[in-house]
């Protein structure tokens, strides 16, 4: 149980020992992190979609209040059904652009990602994982100046690519739910998040299986999952991955094999521990960091600290996939 809440957090033993294998940890990026860097949060994007057509004269002030408070996945459903009304595409790409004034942090943040895996998995439209960021690390561990060449990621965005095969493409980035890269790839309402994670049933005959839910059954199985950047407000596209991609396992006091990264106030302790009961019933642990000084900018200390003391360096890249192959034995 959670007993305080510090403004650096303990890395458990299990994302160290994985940090062994550079192949093994994969972080999992919510919206929160890209807002780090001035983009929307997910909120904020649906208000964004729908403010598109008050500045294009097509809604009042007055009407976008009184749908304000519809909840979010409603809002971009709306914001879709004026873009087909008034013929006017919603310039996605526009509304995720980073703020200038906050754009360095962000770059700063995605460096340190890119130093903690191969591979990355987001349920982000943004390109900010697309182009990896070179960083490296001084004697001190701060971040220096580097003119070493960064190998250029594989994008997968579109639902067909999503799959368990295109688990084992080193340097890959997974959109999920699409990507600003094209237009018809995004999950943005109801009706889209209910085809994506619709009814999973493998028969061997795999007539029934839905291989985007393959997908994920796959990576929590073989790799060990960091989510970053899920705060409260996105916990209701958290939900749909947990809750489709993880089995639940059976109660046990073993050290969780996947963790996400929340951010608390000093006060919310019971909060906190709440949601720790939520996730560990998929099997993921909570970690839990103060925003009581720099609120959620915190993130970025955390994300840096994560990214020296999990810098990987182990075994070869086919021991690694070895060990990974042997995690998925009966």
């Amino acid at each position: 149980m959670i007993e305080k809440i510090e403004p650096i957090p303990r890395i458990p033993d299990a994302l160290r020992l994985a940090a062994i294998q550079r192949t093994k940890i994969v972080p999992f990026i919510g919206a929160g992190l890209s807002k780090i860097g001035g983009c929307p949060g997910w909120s904020e994007f649906a208000d964004a979609a729908l403010k598109f057509f008050v500045d294009k004269g097509k809604l009042s002030h007055a009407q976008l209040d009184q749908i304000s408070t519809l909840p979010t996945r409603v809002k971009l459903s709306v914001a879709l059904e004026f873009e087909h009304k008034y013929e006017l595409p919603i310039a996605f790409k526009e509304l995720l652009l980073p703020t200038e004034s906050r754009r360095s942090i962000g770059d700063k943040v995605y460096a340190d990602i890119s130093s903690l895996a191969t591979m990355f998995v987001t349920t982000n439209y943004d390109e900010w994982l697309d182009i990896p960021t070179p960083v490296t690390l001084d004697a001190s561990g701060e971040a220096a100046s580097s003119l070493s060449v960064v190998p250029d990621r594989k994008l997968f965005y579109k639902h067909a690519d999503i799959t368990a095969e295109n688990l084992d493409i080193p340097n890959a980035v997974f959109h999920i739910h699409g990507s600003v890269l094209d237009r018809e790839s995004m999950v943005l309402t109801t009706v889209d998040y209910l085809e994506r994670y619709s009814s999973h049933r493998i028969d061997g005959g795999r007539n029934h299986e839905n291989p985007f839910l393959t997908f994920l059954e796959v990576l929590f199985k073989s790799k060990n999952v960091l989510f970053i950047g899920y705060g409260l407000h996105e916990l209701e596209i958290l939900e749909y991955v947990v809750q489709k991609g993880i089995e639940k396992p059976a109660i046990s006091d073993e050290e969780p094999q996947h963790y996400v990264l929340q951010g608390f106030f000093s006060h919310e302790i019971e909060l906190a521990r709440s949601l720790e009961g939520y996730f560990r019933q998929f099997g993921i642990g909570l970690i839990p960091y103060s925003r009581d000084e720099r609120d959620w900018d915190q993130l970025v200390d955390v994300v840096r600290y994560f990214s020296r003391e999990l810098l990987p360096s182990g075994p070869p890249l086919a021991l690694a996939k070895r060990r990974e192959m042997e995690d998925l034995l009966p």
